[in-house]
């Protein structure tokens, strides 16, 4: 059934409280909503939510490259359209946000669950890890409202105060932590070699799970020396894009891929790549890059569809919490899981 009306909605979302990294710190998120409504009246939703700090286009850039494929998706159907998206290159972000759309209308109009379409044919809830900010006064206070809503794993950003500060925090933060819970951090290039070398060895005496980007300068013998180092997986992000080419030509120096969709041009192509990375031995968790709730819906679709095709994980999507309004209810969370429905499409509903 073709496309008879494209829209692209603005959205400006207010952060509750200011989220902040070593890549920067945001008081708010901008993006577009698309919505494809086809003659039956069904409507597919994608969200195109760049952010040039992980390695995707510009807001306005992202308008463009959408205001090119607008003519031509009038009178397609979804999936002829799908099938002709050019390749993620300069845009990542809108090409996401557009795949996202042609999906869930596809889904709708079979009538399956948008991780079906990827995929898979049972589902089981997705467990996530708690996004828990940064080391400040408030950091226990998060970690223990996570801990009792049935987290696991919590989520820190570090490489925002001096390295013995934050190794401090930490150690005192561990202290107080229940056993069998284990901190996921995210340096987001911080450190130089000497300095992640020293907080590695100091890091494996605490129950760390991971560590994403401890590099300033991500070189692949240093990154292959610290993994031997660590206890736990090393994982490449924003350093990633320039590892990938053939499948069999890959020299990943970590453990672990963080596979974010909005920088790597959708779902299909992150599916396609976590399938790969499986094949190879390597561990893979989607994350956010803070979309809207009609971006987290697809994302826990496609992380229900990797887990059930792949390798279970504990992926990084429930970062909803940080926005003081959404357009839309994101997907429940339950003890640390994201339960999704066997309702057609994404599961997302625009308010």
């Amino acid at each position: 059934m073709p496309i008879t009306a494209v829209e692209l909605i603005p959205y400006r979302l207010p952060f509750a409280s200011p989220w902040q990294s070593a890549a920067g710190r945001w008081h708010e998120r901008q993006g577009w909503l698309i919505r494809l409504t086809d003659r039956a009246g069904r409507c597919g939703y994608g969200d195109a939510a760049p952010l040039p700090s992980a390695g995707t286009e510009t807001l306005e850039q992202t308008r463009r490259w959408l205001d090119r494929q607008h003519a031509r998706l009038i009178g397609e159907a979804a999936d002829q359209s799908w099938r002709k998206l050019p390749e993620a290159t300069d845009c990542p972000a809108a090409r996401c946000g557009l795949e996202t759309a042609l999906l869930d209308l596809q889904a709708k109009q079979r009538g399956v669950a948008l991780y079906q379409l990827l995929g898979a044919t049972t589902v089981q809830p997705v467990p996530l890890n708690a996004a828990i900010g940064r080391l400040d006064s408030r950091v226990t206070q998060r970690a223990t409202a996570a801990v009792n809503a049935g987290f696991s794993i919590l989520k820190l950003k570090l490489g925002l105060a001096p390295p013995e500060t934050e190794l401090a925090q930490l150690s005192a933060l561990c202290r107080q932590l229940p056993d069998g819970i284990r901190l996921r951090l995210d340096a987001n290039r911080a450190w130089p070699a000497g300095t992640a070398r020293e907080l590695i060895r100091q890091l494996n005496r605490l129950p760390i799970e991971s560590l994403e980007e401890p590099l300033q300068q991500p070189d692949p013998d240093t990154l292959c020396t610290l993994q031997a180092l660590a206890d736990f997986d090393l994982a490449l992000d924003e350093s990633l894009p320039p590892y990938l080419g053939q499948p069999s030509q890959w020299a990943i120096p970590v453990n672990r891929l963080i596979i974010k969709p909005t920088c790597l041009g959708g779902l299909t192509p992150s599916l396609k790549l976590i399938q790969a990375a499986y094949r190879q031995g390597l561990n893979c968790v989607i994350t956010s890059t803070l979309e809207s709730s009609a971006g987290l819906w697809p994302l826990c679709d496609l992380a229900a569809a990797a887990n059930a095709l792949t390798a279970p994980a504990i992926h990084g999507l429930a970062t909803a919490a940080w926005f003081a309004r959404d357009i839309g209810h994101p997907p429940p969370i339950s003890a640390g899981h994201a339960v999704l429905g066997t309702e057609p499409g994404t599961g997302f509903i625009l308010e």
